[in-house]
Order: C-alpha cells, then structure tokens, then sequence
C-alpha cells in the first residue's frame, strides 16, 4: 500500500490518469482510407524515396495499403530497413514479440521482414488521440490486415509463451521518460522486465533492443551484465529512413540452453494461445 503522502504531485497526476484510462477503455472504430503503395510514397520527402523504392522492391508490402498511414508507413519503412540490417536472418517457423509496440503502428514493417506471425503488446494501451479512438483500437485495426498478427494489451510481465525473436524499441530505462509519457512510476522496473522477456526466448531466439542515446545504451549493457545475458553490441543504428534526431544504439542477444552465466562488459558497450491477463486481438 504506497502512502498518499510519499508521492510527489507529478506521479499522483500520473496514477490518477492511468487510473482514468484503464476504466474508461471504449474507443470510437478508427476509420482509415486505404492508400495504394505509389500514393504512400509520395507522402515521403523527395530524398528518402529511393531508400523506400529499394525496399520495395525487396519486399512485397502488399497488406501495408489497408493498415498504414502516412506515420506507420514511415515508421513501418524504419523499421524493416533496421532490421534488414543489423538482425540477421528472420525465423519464420516461430512467432515473434515486439515489446511496447504502442499503437501498432510499424507492425507491418516488422511483420514483412520476417514473413510470420507477430504479437505486440503494449502497457498503456488505452491512451486516447484526438479523434477519442485509443492505441488498442489503432494496433487491433493494423494487426487485422496482417496475417497471423495480434495486438495484447496488458503487462510484459503478464506474458508467457516462446518466441524465436523479440524486439524493444526504446524500453523505460530512467525515470524521466517515463514521466514524459505519463506512466505512474511503479511501471520503472528495466531489469524485471529485461529477466521476463528473457524468459520468452525460445531456444536460439534472439532479443534485439534498440536504445536512444549513448547514456540508455550505457545502462542497457549494465542490464545486461546484471541479468547474466551475453550480449553483442551493435553500436549506432543507421538508416537513411530515420525520422529521428537523436542517435540509436542497438544490442542483439541470442538464447542458449548453456549460455554462459557471463555478460557483457558495460565499458565496451560501443563495440561492434491468448496469455493469462491480456487481451488480444486475432487477425482474421
């Protein structure tokens, strides 16, 4: 029982809106215009269009004309490029995770990369946008036009199951950017869940993280070595589809049944069925 008078104003704000949001979960249905492939390159600046043509003509993005539009195209586009690059082979015999997905919005990038089935789950699912409709209506939407896809609402730490590849874009690390979005501050726990999602991994399944800032990927290898995983550090994470300013560092972790107890050196970090207590969406 957390005494009223042991939190400060900001996490009280914080837990009354979380409380808020999660009694009041209905969302209008989100009503989006299908956009043809050419109509959605042509929402990108002149000069990120080749690195766009490039993947298209790499991969069939047939299903992203009913799910995205024009950020989760941009996002989507990001993020296959990343994963083209720095995550090796997909694994299409075993569904994947990816952590924190917010509003699903790059689900189809992730999807078309490994050609299989993904779930997304995401904690704080229903955040409302302006048109009132919430995350979880925005990420079932997307994950109906993807086969095999599901968008779970609810805590990582609630999720059991095995997966051959998760991913984890940007988790909660420090205190500050979590109260930029709002959550209570219980919801700070980088090593638990680190542990959690750890224990999704198939045999052989691979954790690729992707933190921003030099100070996150710092932390991020300590998390690491704390928890016994041996993790390789990618370093910079590069992609001419990058919408954002600050830079991104990637970590790529691979499970073992007799993986050594050992982790990474924190100073070399730089160095190249529907789960009990969440809810689902099925694609059809």
């Amino acid at each position: 029982m957390v005494c009223l008078r042991e939190l400060n104003p900001s996490d009280l704000a914080h837990r009354l809106a979380w409380w808020l949001r999660h009694r009041i979960t209905w969302s209008p249905p989100v009503i989006r215009r299908p956009r043809t492939l050419p109509a959605l390159l042509q929402t990108l600046a002149p000069a990120l269009r080749p690195a766009a043509e490039a993947l298209i003509s790499r991969y069939d993005l047939s299903g992203w004309e009913q799910g995205c539009d024009t950020q989760g195209f941009r996002e989507s586009l990001y993020v296959l490029d990343v994963l083209s690059r720095y995550a090796g082979p997909p694994d299409v015999t075993q569904p994947a995770l990816d952590i924190g997905c917010k509003n699903g919005c790059y689900l189809p990038g992730l999807q078309t990369w490994s050609g299989g089935r993904w779930d997304g789950v995401e904690l704080d699912a229903y955040r409302r946008y302006w048109t009132l409709t919430t995350r979880r209506a925005h990420g079932e939407f997307i994950a109906r036009s993807l086969p095999g896809c599901r968008y779970l609402t609810g805590n990582l730490l609630d999720l059991r199951g095995r997966y051959g590849f998760i991913t984890w874009f940007l988790p909660f690390l420090h205190a500050a950017p979590l109260q930029v979005w709002g959550l209570p501050r219980r919801f700070l726990m980088p090593q638990t869940l680190l542990a959690h999602a750890w224990t999704l991994l198939a045999p052989g399944g691979r954790l690729f993280v992707v933190n921003q800032g030099e100070v996150e990927a710092q932390r991020q290898a300590q998390l690491f070595q704390k928890a016994g995983i041996v993790a390789h550090a990618i370093g910079r994470i590069e992609s001419p589809l990058s919408p954002f300013q600050r830079p991104r560092y990637g970590f790529l972790a691979t499970a073992q049944q007799n993986a050594s107890p050992a982790g990474i050196d924190p100073l070399e970090w730089t160095a190249a069925p529907t789960p009990a207590g969440l809810n689902a969406s099925n694609s059809p």
